[in-house]
This record gives structure tokens, C-alpha cells and sequence, in this order.
């Protein structure tokens, strides 16, 4: 049985679900800069490594041939962030059994997401889940970011835990799982997110469940 003294998690994937927002948002700024949307699929199979990859991933599939720059990631990454701004929790929510857990988990928590902190912020004030986390960092939060283990550690230390095997991290994304074994913490890698199976497999985390509840029934409760 897990009995970590200490728990990290992605936001994203992880704990809500909020892939409807994302996507939804993201061909929001597409449409209303003449592009083509791309599929809820095509989408998410692009997130985890932070907005600006999935803005440019996606400009790269709904554009073949044309010259992705920096001056038009930023500019459609700019549209997304104001459309996401509005319309922050239209269909997101926490995952079946993450309230649950959070109300009564009394370990020290946090949240490290490569989503722009300015938006984990906000989902987690508009859902109610602030409060059950120490910190709650975005991939502009730290000086790195994920699948640096740096940020794990930073985490880590945050939680006041010296011994990072004390710690667990969990995510859907292998950027999670390839983060947490570098920093020496349990990596916990979760297959109802975002990301397929097999790639978290590739990583061999120290464990991967396949709902929020599974995991909240192996972890020992105090």
C-alpha cells in the first residue's frame, strides 16, 4: 500500500477534467482567426508540454507547409488565453473520487502543471480546490519546468519533505512520471487523462492506475 508522506499532481488530465475547455477554446481562437478547428482528439493528443507547444503542435496539423512562427504561435496563443480567460470552467470538473479525496487527505499537497499558472490558478479558484494545496504552480511559476525533475524538487522542498522518495507525483502525461523518477519521487502515472497508455507504459512509472479511485484505494488513510 502507497503511504507517501507528501503528494504532488498535473492539474490537467489529472485531477479535472478539463479537456472540452481546452479544446473548445483553442479552436475558438482558430475560428476567429480564419483557420480551420481540428478534432477534440487532435487536440489533446498535443497537451502537456505547455500552451505554447500545443498552440504550435496544432498550427503544424491544421496548416501543413506553412511557416509556423513565433510571431503567429504568440499571436494565436494570445487569443486562446483571452478566450480561456471567459469561458475558464464552461465544462470542466474535478475527476469521480478527487473531491472526495481532497476533503480528506491531511497530507501536504500541491499542484505542478506545465499549463500557464495564470490558468491553474483560475480553474482550481473557480472549482473550490484551492484551498486543499500548499502551492499551486504553472510551467511560468519556477525557473523550469516539466519533464525537468529541478521542478519536482522545488516541490518537494515546498511540501517540507526532505526525502523526495517520500513523495509521490501523480499525472497523465509521461512528462509527469519521466519528472518525478528523475527527482528520486514515487511516480504515479494515471491512464484516464490524456495520454495513451502505451506512452506511459514507455516510461515505467513505480505505479499506473486507471481511475482517481484506484488510486485513492491504495493509498493508506489517516
Amino acid at each position: 500500500m502507497l503511504n507517501p508522506r507528501g503528494i504532488l499532481f498535473d492539474l490537467d488530465g489529472t485531477l479535472v477534467d478539463t479537456s472540452r475547455d481546452i479544446t473548445a477554446n483553442l479552436n475558438r481562437a482558430f475560428e476567429s482567426m480564419g483557420y480551420e478547428q481540428l478534432s477534440h482528439e487532435t487536440i489533446l493528443s498535443h497537451v502537456g508540454k505547455g500552451a505554447h507547444y500545443l498552440v504550435q503542435q496544432c498550427l503544424e496539423v491544421n496548416l501543413p507547409g506553412i511557416k509556423v512562427d513565433d510571431k503567429l504561435v504568440t499571436s494565436i496563443w494570445e487569443s486562446f488565453r483571452d478566450f480561456y480567460r471567459v469561458h475558464i470552467i464552461d465544462e470542466a470538473q474535478p475527476y469521480p473520487g478527487v473531491l472526495e479525496f481532497l476533503r480528506t487527505e491531511n497530507r501536504p499537497m500541491g499542484v505542478i502543471s506545465n499549463k500557464p499558472e495564470e490558468m491553474v490558478l483560475a480553474v482550481l479558484r473557480e472549482l473550490n480546490l484551492s484551498k486543499y494545496f500548499k502551492f499551486s504552480w504553472g510551467r511560468d511559476s519556477m525557473p523550469v519546468s516539466k519533464p525537468d525533475p529541478e521542478v519536482i524538487r522545488y516541490g518537494i522542498y515546498e511540501l517540507g519533505i526532505d526525502n523526495p522518495g517520500q513523495v509521490c507525483m501523480l499525472g497523465d502525461n509521461p512528462v509527469d512520471t519521466i519528472a518525478a523518477k528523475g527527482a528520486g519521487a514515487i511516480a504515479i502515472a494515471l491512464s484516464y487523462g490524456f495520454s495513451s497508455i502505451q506512452s506511459l507504459e514507455n516510461e515505467q512509472p513505480d505505479y499506473l492506475f486507471h481511475s482517481f479511485m484506484e488510486f485513492s484505494g491504495a493509498i493508506q488513510r489517516y
